[in-house]
């Protein structure tokens, strides 16, 4: 049986209380922070078998999970997030990941990982016991913390599958059985998992995707620059820069861009630092240079944005 929450009827000083109470009772160790002012958000769950099924809809947030999970009772925990509306980015494994409508994410629940999803969305989220795959396949875990986009055939299967789940499950006065149907959901992932049904995802080995790990974990090192990630990788920057034209972007460009995005985060959420101190720990040694660059991104300044936001 499926069960509805929302956030509609709640007190607006009570909606991000409720909110995280009922996450974190959903998902042990999960935090929830809105990235805009106005929150709203709902979600329905479902138990399917041994497969946990949650429905979130809500306004632009940053979902965190800073606590290990323990004491479920099982073996370790993997959970699928479906991307159903909205983009945003995903961290995990020290990567970071661009994520769109249709995008696939799969998280070892036991690790730290955080969705910044920076517009109204739509997720269906599916959390088991790795066990209910059965005998995984050797390069299940290098599924872990990668996209797995929306353009592979298997993937929009999978897609399909699960909204049919949830059409059924809510037009049946009785919900669904359990039985069988996530025997369905387990193979149609591991179709979606494997690495020769890939369309689209890039090696997590790729030249990019270690640069882009590296710029994750030293962001705010404002020593940090292409050349610097060159080095640390152990190849020329010529090459390096070859990979990200490739991509259509510049390694300086994807820098000072996820550098911004930070600073934007940090200025709504922390609103006790001073824009001085946010431009250090975004990795900016100098605050004018930030505050011109911060404008020419937001069309605001700094202090302009935190004041609106």
């Amino acid at each position: 049986m499926i069960e509805h929450f929302s956030t509609r009827n709640v007190p607006g000083a009570d909606k991000l209380p409720y909110w995280r109470s009922l996450m974190s009772s959903t998902y042990s160790g999960l935090s929830t922070n809105p990235l805009t002012p106005h929150f709203e958000a709902t979600v329905s769950r479902w138990q399917m078998g041994g497969i946990a099924m949650t429905r979130p809809r809500a306004t632009p947030v940053s979902v965190e999970r800073r606590l290990l999970e323990a004491g479920h009772g099982g073996g370790p925990r993997l959970k699928l997030h479906v991307v159903r509306s909205g983009q945003g980015r995903a961290v995990h494994r020290r990567r970071e990941l661009d994520v769109r409508a249709g995008d696939m994410v799969l998280c070892a629940s036991e690790e730290v990982y955080r969705f910044d999803l920076r517009s109204e969305h739509e997720l269906v989220v599916a959390e088991f016991d790795r066990a209910v795959l059965g005998e995984a396949p050797h390069w299940l875990d290098d599924a872990v913390a990668t996209c797995i986009p929306r353009e592979a055939p298997s993937t929009r299967l999978l897609h399909d599958f699960m909204l049919s789940l949830w059409r059924e499950s809510e037009a049946s006065p009785d919900g669904l059985p359990d039985e069988g149907y996530d025997a369905v959901f387990c193979s149609l992932l591991l179709a979606s998992l494997r690495p020769t049904d890939q369309v689209a995802r890039p090696s997590r080995h790729g030249l990019l995707e270690r640069a882009r790990a590296i710029v994750a974990a030293r962001l705010a090192d404002h020593t940090l620059s292409p050349a610097t990630i060159a080095a640390d990788m152990g190849v020329s920057l010529r090459r390096l820069q070859a990979a990200a034209a490739g991509q259509g972007v510049t390694l300086g460009g994807y820098i000072n861009e996820r550098r911004l995005a930070l600073a934007a985060q940090k200025l709504t959420l922390e609103p006790q630092r001073s824009i001085t101190q946010i431009a250090f720990d975004c990795g900016f040694s100098d605050s004018s240079y930030f505050s011109r660059r911060f404008q020419e991104r937001f069309g605001q300044t700094p202090r302009q944005y935190r004041a609106m936001h």
